[in-house]
């Protein structure tokens, strides 16, 4: 199954993944298509004043996805993600947790909204591929908290800056990353007052100094074709 976050399990999980972050202060970024629905859900929410599931434009924009894509600080010596998974099902008795294969777990939330998704999760630079380990730290210090409310329920989650998540769908530039990219910059443009300027050359500089800058070409055309700049 694939969601957005007007499914309220997927909401939910995603909360419930965060705060265990957060309680264990685990430095983190939401990062990939899961970032851009909570980038643009966020925007949206603010700029009409909703909530996630009344925003009506969220039906055709947000991309169906069927996982979280977290980027994480190394942990401390003393704990590990065996540790962080165990306490995270002990807490969350309506959860259920497999792993799916090195750093990938299934995590299966029962009840009146249930979902069956896929958590995957970067432990260190070396988790990373195609840029370049400053890149994998600043996408982590530079990420920005976003209150989300669902009806009655709120979650806050560090998610990583527009052009950090850009940048690393360029690198991949799949019909899914185009597609994220296209609705993201959109969404920057049209609601200008609830969100910064969209900076094209910090996605040019951390290409080049991945030493990727023949990909750059890719946002322009995007921008020339999609956005009609």
């Amino acid at each position: 199954m694939n969601y957005t976050l007007k499914d309220r399990g997927y909401f939910e999980t995603l909360k419930r993944i965060t705060e265990e972050l957060s309680r264990h202060n685990i430095s983190y970024a939401l990062v990939g298509g899961a970032a851009v629905q909570t980038r643009v859900a966020d925007v949206l929410s603010r700029a009409n004043k909703l909530s996630i599931p009344d925003i009506p434009e969220l039906e055709t924009l947000l991309r169906k996805t069927k996982d979280f894509d977290i980027t994480t600080k190394p942990l401390e010596e003393n704990f590990s993600f065996v540790s962080f998974f165990n306490e995270f099902q002990a807490l969350n008795p309506d959860l259920s947790i497999i792993e799916e294969g090195p750093k990938t777990k299934r995590i299966n939330l029962s009840g009146k909204n249930p979902v069956s998704v896929i958590l995957n999760y970067q432990a260190g630079p070396q988790d990373l591929y195609g840029l370049d380990s400053s890149f994998y730290f600043e996408c982590i210090d530079t990420a920005e908290e976003l209150d989300l409310r669902y009806n009655n329920s709120r979650s806050k989650v560090r998610v990583a800056k527009p052009e950090y998540i850009i940048t690393s769908k360029l690198t991949r530039a799949d019909s899914k990353d185009i597609w994220d990219i296209s609705v993201l910059l959109k969404t920057i443009e049209q609601h200008r007052n609830y969100t910064p300027k969209f900076k094209p050359s910090l996605v040019k500089f951390l290409l080049e100094r991945a030493g990727r800058g023949e990909i750059y070409g890719r946002l322009e055309e995007i921008q020339k074709q999609i956005l009609k700049k």
